[in-house]
């Protein structure tokens, strides 16, 4: 009997044997890798968005951002200082009040106040004290009259009318006494002048001489003058009168 073919066909039939089972262990071999790379794609960011929210497996989101925007823990700060309120109030503001200008001392200005008191004009009577031969000597109407030139110095022309009205241009000097005290504060300044000039007699005795006065002024309010003085004149014969007269004020000429 030959058994060669037999040989072939045992050993044909060894190697497919061989070949099926090689192809069994190399498809086994196969089955873990793929499980191994499902698993890891299970766990990439595709699968992840896949799995349903009850899954172990952390899904996250790539595109989302993982750091939420922090709230600002410090509230902006705000000025301490409030605003000062002025403490000192605004001076409250007076009307202006204007005072007269005064008389530059000094200075030649007819007709201004001096120290002892303002310019005047006015009337009243004089008696005669000696020397009947001019209209001075004889009680008769007179016209005062004060100009002042500067602040001591004033001219005080006056007129006594009579049969020989007599003309009288002294100068005289200022002065001014100021009561002081509580007590005295009520009562008006007095004012006393001195002086000397010419005196005109017109008339049937008409003469011109030298002339000599004395007096004073005291203030009646703010528009008169009270005046009382002597005056003397140097004639052939001295004629002396007392005049007695209220004047009222003015300033400037």
């Amino acid at each position: 009997m030959n058994t060669k073919p037999i040989q072939q066909i045992s050993t044909i039939i060894a190697i497919a044997t061989v070949a099926v089972l090689a192809g069994g262990l190399s498809a086994q071999a196969q089955t873990p890798s793929n499980n191994a790379e499902d698993t890891k794609v299970s766990t990439s960011a595709a699968a992840l968005r896949n799995e349903p929210t009850n899954s172990v497996v952390a899904q996250v989101d790539p595109t989302y951002p993982t750091t939420q925007p922090t709230t600002p823990t410090t509230e902006p700060t705000y000025p301490s200082t409030q605003p000062t309120t002025p403490t000192t109030e605004p001076p409250a503001t007076t009307p202006t009040q204007t005072t007269p200008t005064q008389p530059t001392p000094g200075a030649i200005e007819p007709g201004r106040a001096t120290r002892g008191g303002s310019s005047y004009v006015g009337v009243g009577g004089n008696i005669g004290l000696g020397g009947g031969d001019t209209a001075l000597g004889i009680g008769n109407f007179t016209v005062i009259s004060k100009i002042g030139f500067t602040e001591a110095v004033s001219a005080r022309p006056a007129v006594v009318f009579g049969d020989n009205t007599t003309f009288l241009i002294p100068i005289t000097y200022d002065f001014t006494v100021q009561p002081t005290g509580a007590a005295t504060e009520a009562i008006s300044s007095f004012a006393p002048y001195v002086g000397g000039g010419l005196a005109i007699a017109t008339g049937d005795n008409s003469d011109v001489g030298p002339m000599v006065t004395a007096g004073a002024d005291v203030p009646i309010g703010d528009r008169l003058t009270a005046n009382a003085g002597v005056n003397v004149g140097f004639f052939d014969s001295t004629s002396v009168g007392l005049t007695i007269g209220v004047g009222y004020n003015f300033e400037g000429l």
